[in-house]
């Protein structure tokens, strides 16, 4: 596929057709207009900061999420090897009222048209920060130190831009206004002008400027201490994403006995006591609240399950299971993230879990998630998938090591018990009860012991590196 626009004149990009439609792989568009990525391999989910929005992409999957919002196509994305393929019709329809680069699209000659030909300078976004503002200039090339300069005279901060070249009938203002009243472009012989008028009074001395490849960053600082509310929130706000209490749900219970194994062998019993072990390593070692969904042999329906973890407040949710397989040499430990099924295995074991919902009083509350779309939809308003990703991973990185057994990775599906829960969560299948192997070791305290260890140690790393970074990125404004 041909594009025209920017500094060149004719650019090629991967392109693939499909069903008459022209498919554009994801990474090409972003490269195309200079927006950061995100991608998750093992979700299969890939991240685009386009402005101030951000778009999220899912391969072999037609919904879209901007922002906080859901959008379907007609057709769904494609992916190989090389990435995830979106229909440019579709896609660009999505996103052309939101893009900083002006974009189009002529289906007849399979062109993308991407900014008046020959500028370099194409979107302004102002940000609001905790002491200051910070005005994002994108750019298709990197302008040098030399080549910058900034003027503030009677209430207007001018940006002079040696080698500039703005369409001054497209380019405009993105973001908060809380600064400046409006922007005027202006295109000279040899250089750009941007004219910003300010709403507050500033000095030269508050107002720094910087580079890089594709971007200018005007930095304009406007309080010199942090205001004692904003010192407030940030603790407030580091607080509420401390990992101090986690929600432990045994699966099944009381009428519903799960998966049962030769000699009176349930799940049910299983999981509960794993679940005890694990809280009491969790109190004992990391000194956090740890709350079970049910802390004896008793039914709990699903939804409560969820709602009670809301209710409550977790950070955390984790869900022990264990696993069963027509195949008796189906081993190992593998743990599950909100999805939609890969595998046809992953999807009948969804399928079985869920099916727990015939314990219930009713089946009315599941209705809408009877079909693939609504769990879909519950997939996407999912805000917690990378910490869930994060987590369920350093929980399978001691299964080998620490319990001797198949690591047999994170996976995903889309079971009901993780679908209304708005924490992290994972799904752990601590082994098969129709393996011989893993029936003998789960009869046994001490194997249930070292499951709940294994557990213990990703919850612990998850912990601590979350709340690194949670210390880390806010410890320098909390310490000013």
């Amino acid at each position: 596929m041909t594009v025209y626009g920017s500094e060149q004149r004719d650019i090629v990009v991967p392109a693939i057709k499909k069903y008459g439609l022209d498919f554009i792989e994801v990474g090409a568009f972003s490269r195309l207009v200079k927006a950061r990525t995100y991608y998750n391999d093992l979700a299969k989910k890939i991240v685009i900061y386009l402005g101030n929005h951000k778009i999220k992409v899912t391969a072999l999957n037609p919904y879209v999420m901007i922002d906080d919002k859901i959008y379907q196509m007609p057709i769904s994305t494609e992916f190989d090897e090389d990435g995830i393929w979106v229909p440019v019709k579709y896609f660009f329809n999505l996103i052309k009222d939101i893009s900083p680069v002006p974009i189009s699209y002529q289906k007849d000659k399979s062109i993308i048209l991407m900014v008046k030909e020959g500028t370099n300078v194409h979107s302004i976004i102002t940000e609001e920060k905790i002491n200051g503002y910070l005005i994002r200039i994108a750019t298709f090339k990197h302008f040098q130190s030399s080549e910058l300069a900034v003027r503030l005279i009677g209430g207007w901060l001018y940006l002079d831009i040696v080698g500039g070249i703005v369409d001054t009938t497209r380019l405009s203002l993105l973001g908060s206004n809380k600064l400046l009243r409006k922007m005027i472009p202006v295109q000279f012989s040899e250089s750009a002008q941007l004219s910003f008028n300010l709403r507050k009074k500033i000095e030269r001395n508050d107002v720094s400027i910087s580079s890089s490849e594709n971007e200018i960053l005007l930095s304009i600082r406007t309080s010199e201490e942090l205001p004692e509310d904003i010192l407030v929130d940030l603790v407030s706000e580091r607080q509420k994403w401390l990992i101090d209490k986690i929600i432990i749900d045994p699966g099944h219970g009381g009428k519903d006995p799960g998966t049962i194994g030769p000699g009176r062998l349930y799940e049910k019993n299983i999981v509960l006591d794993i679940a005890k072990r694990l809280k009491k390593l969790l109190v004992d070692k990391l000194g956090v609240e740890v709350l079970l969904t049910r802390d004896k042999d008793k039914f709990v329906d699903l939804r409560l399950r969820s709602s009670f973890a809301n209710n409550n407040k977790g950070k955390l949710f984790i869900s022990i299971h264990v696993n069963s397989f027509p195949h008796r040499r189906a081993y190992g430990m593998e743990t599950y993230v909100l999805g939609t099924a890969r595998t046809k295995e992953d999807k009948l074991l969804a399928e079985k879990e869920n099916s727990v919902i015939k314990y219930g009083d009713s089946w009315a509350p599941y209705s809408d998630l009877s079909n693939e779309n609504s769990i879909l939809l519950a997939i996407a308003r999912n805000s917690f998938e990378v910490e869930s990703q994060n987590i369920a991973a350093r929980v399978q990185s001691f299964v080998k090591k620490d319990l001797g057994t198949k690591n047999r990775g994170v996976k995903q599906g889309p079971f009901q018990v993780l679908v209304g829960t708005l924490m992290p969560k994972i799904y752990v299948e601590v082994g098969y009860i129709t393996n011989n192997r893993d029936r003998s070791n789960l009869r046994k305290k001490s194997y249930r012991q070292k499951i709940a260890e294994t557990i213990f140690k990703g919850i612990k790393e998850f912990k601590q590196n979350s709340e690194s970074q949670i210390y880390g990125s806010m410890g320098s404004s909390l310490n000013r």
